[in-house]
């Protein structure tokens, strides 16, 4: 059966990774609960943009790296192994969390499709210093207007 092979596979884990995987499915949760059903003035702050194009990345040392990819291994996990889809706006918010109470640096990114004429293609993801943690995209491909970073 599937399911008994996940759970093997999740109980052959390391500690650190079985709790962020626990910690991003809440928050997906959470966040797609913010997302989809309260009204946006309420959270909008969460996502307050700035329309200045960022500077360089933060860089990062090879154990915030490894923290940020962590982040990264346990939202992909998460959305592969819960029965909803998360889009890329509450992947995003979720891992920004998770980064911020680890004390590593984010940045999100919103845009939209630069061929996308008439059906506009928004698309929202996460980087941590040159790390890309949620939303992996051809970045040249969109039209970024608006940024957010988090020291």
């Amino acid at each position: 059966m599937p399911i008994f092979r996940k759970l093997r596979t999740f109980a052959a884990q390391p500690p650190a990774e079985q709790f962020a995987f626990a910690e991003a499915v809440l928050l997906l949760t959470y966040t797609r609960i913010l997302v989809n059903f309260v009204p946006s003035k309420r959270w909008r702050n969460q996502i307050a943009v700035s329309k200045d194009a960022s500077g360089d990345a933060v860089q990062l040392d090879k154990s915030q790296k490894q923290i940020a990819r962590l982040v990264m291994r346990a939202i992909k996990q998460a959305g592969r192994n819960v029965p909803v889809e998360f889009v890329c706006l509450p992947q995003a918010l979720a891992a920004r969390s998770m980064l911020t109470r680890r004390g590593l640096p984010s940045e999100l990114f919103i845009g939209t499709k630069l061929a996308a004429e008439e059906d506009r293609e928004f698309h929202a993801w996460l980087k941590s210093g040159e790390v890309v943690v949620t939303g992996h995209c051809d970045e040249a491909e969109y039209a970024v207007f608006g940024t957010q970073r988090r020291p």
